[in-house]
């Protein structure tokens, strides 16, 4: 431990004790006198604990009243296989899989008929729709899609909307199998949009997967941008069943 930081074994230890319930979540943490005389460190040193458990979620401050445990975070794995059979049982039963309530709700669905759009998109011409959804987990809001798929294959997305099966269920029973093309993860900064819908401050981080998706005959049909708080999602490829 000698080449650790003094803050760091400082945060370490309230972590530990935030870890082992000696603080709750919800708790308001000692005052940083009191930290400092407990853990014989100064009180800049349990400052500088402090604000980095705040950056990684574990406390919040409040002015005026002190600094809280926040409530756990529950990181979800969401295991993707290169196969259809992951594509199509999407992420909301793998969700359900590990015992987090979910729902994958609707938003909005607008078409739009621009063929620059379709180029860009490498989707075929012709007319699409721009299907927003939020996937809901524990009752907050862990990530949200764009899709754009063929206006031709869906009816009224919004009337057919299952919050188990979402999207993909719909574009299952309109074309069969459905088959990845290509799927592309990167990190981006939250925009207003991403802050109204997921509950996070503009700029935070987040998880972007992006991918194509086709129909059996390999033609596009979907386009799906999908934008995750990188503090409650990670992704997994499997290329095995191990």
């Amino acid at each position: 431990m000698g080449d650790v930081p003094l803050y760091e074994r400082v945060r370490l230890a309230i972590a530990a004790s935030i870890d082992d319930g000696t603080y709750a979540p919800g708790e308001r943490l000692p005052s940083e006198s009191r930290l400092a005389d407990d853990l014989g460190v100064n009180r800049l040193t349990v400052r500088r604990a402090i604000e980095e458990l705040a950056r990684a979620g574990a406390v919040e401050s409040r002015q005026g009243s002190g600094t809280y445990v926040s409530a756990p975070i529950v990181r979800l794995p969401v295991s993707q296989k290169l196969s259809t059979d992951s594509l199509v049982s999407s992420m909301t039963a793998q969700i359900a899989a590990q015992g987090h309530t979910y729902e994958d709700v609707f938003l909005r669905a607008t078409t739009v008929d621009d063929p620059a759009l379709n180029a860009s998109l490498r989707l075929p011409a012709g007319p699409l729709w721009r299907i927003d959804n939020a996937i809901v987990v524990n009752d907050l809001s862990w990530m949200w899609s764009r899709s754009w798929v063929a206006k031709d294959l869906l009816d009224d997305p919004e009337r057919h909307w299952s919050q188990v099966e979402g999207l993909y269920g719909q574009l299952n029973l309109a074309v069969g199998e459905l088959v990845p093309l290509w799927r592309a993860i990167l990190a981006d900064a939250a925009t207003l949009e991403d802050a109204e819908i997921l509950g996070v401050r503009p700029g935070s981080p987040l998880l972007i997967r992006e991918g194509l998706t086709a129909d059996e005959t390999g033609t596009p049909i979907m386009r799906v941008c999908r934008r995750a708080r990188m503090d409650r999602v990670s992704y997994v490829l499997r290329y095995t069943d191990q």
